[in-house]
C-alpha cells in the first residue's frame, strides 16, 4: 500500500549532517507556506512600485531554500549573493561572446548563437560557483535567463541582484527573529581531507 503523507514536511529529510548537501534542519510546513508567500508578495509589491524586474523565476527557489532549509549551504547569504553575482556576469558574457546583447530573444526558434550563449553562460556560472565554493543552484537559472535575452539592460541585471539581495536580507532577518537557525553570512564547509 502506498504511504500517505500528512504534509510536505513528511517527505523532507528529517536529519542530516550540517554542511552536507542534504538538509540539517527544516522549517515547519505552515511556516514555509506563510513566510514564502509573504516574502514573495513583498518582493512583487516592491517590483511593481519600483517598476524594475526584481522578480525572476530563479528567485522562487531561492525564497524556498531560505525559508525551508535555513541551515543548508544553499541558504547561506554569502553563497546566494556570490552565486547570483557570478551567474549574472556569466549570462552577460554569454550574450557578449555571441554578439546578442541587443538582439531580441526568440526561444521558440532557438538559433545556434543563442544556444551557444546559453551553454557559455551555464559553463561560466557553474565554474564560478565551484571556484568560489558558493553553492546556490537557483543562480544557474539566472545565467540562463540573461543569456536567453529575457533581461536586456544592465539596469535589469542589477535589479535581479537587488531582488535577490532583498529576499536574502528579509529572509535571514525573519528566520532569525522567529528563532530559526540561520547563518548570518557563511559557515565554511569542513574539508574532505
Amino acid at each position: 500500500m502506498p504511504r500517505t503523507y500528512a504534509n510536505i514536511s513528511d517527505i523532507l529529510p528529517r536529519r542530516a549532517r550540517i554542511n552536507d548537501l542534504s538538509v540539517p534542519y527544516r522549517s515547519g510546513s505552515l511556516y514555509i507556506l506563510v513566510f514564502a508567500t509573504v516574502l514573495t508578495a513583498i518582493l512583487c509589491a516592491f517590483a511593481v512600485i519600483a517598476r524594475e524586474p526584481f522578480v525572476v523565476p530563479s528567485i522562487g527557489p531561492t525564497i524556498f531554500i531560505i525559508v525551508a532549509f535555513p541551515l543548508s549551504d544553499q541558504a547561506h547569504p554569502r553563497n546566494i549573493l556570490y552565486a547570483t553575482a557570478v551567474t549574472i556576469m556569466a549570462g552577460v558574457i554569454g550574450l557578449a561572446v555571441f554578439g546578442l546583447i541587443d538582439v531580441q530573444p526568440d526561444l521558440a526558434n532557438l538559433s545556434w548563437d543563442r544556444a551557444g550563449a546559453l551553454v557559455i553562460a551555464v559553463a561560466i556560472g557553474v565554474a564560478g560557483i565551484m571556484l568560489l565554493r558558493a553553492l546556490h543552484v537557483p543562480a544557474v537559472a539566472t545565467a540562463m535567463i540573461i543569456a536567453a535575452g529575457l533581461l536586456k539592460s544592465p539596469v535589469d541585471w542589477l535589479s535581479v541582484f537587488a531582488g535577490v539581495l532583498f529576499v536574502t536580507i528579509i529572509g535571514v532577518a525573519v528566520n532569525r527573529a522567529c528563532g530559526k537557525p540561520q547563518a548570518l553570512w557563511w559557515r565554511p564547509q569542513p574539508s574532505d581531507e
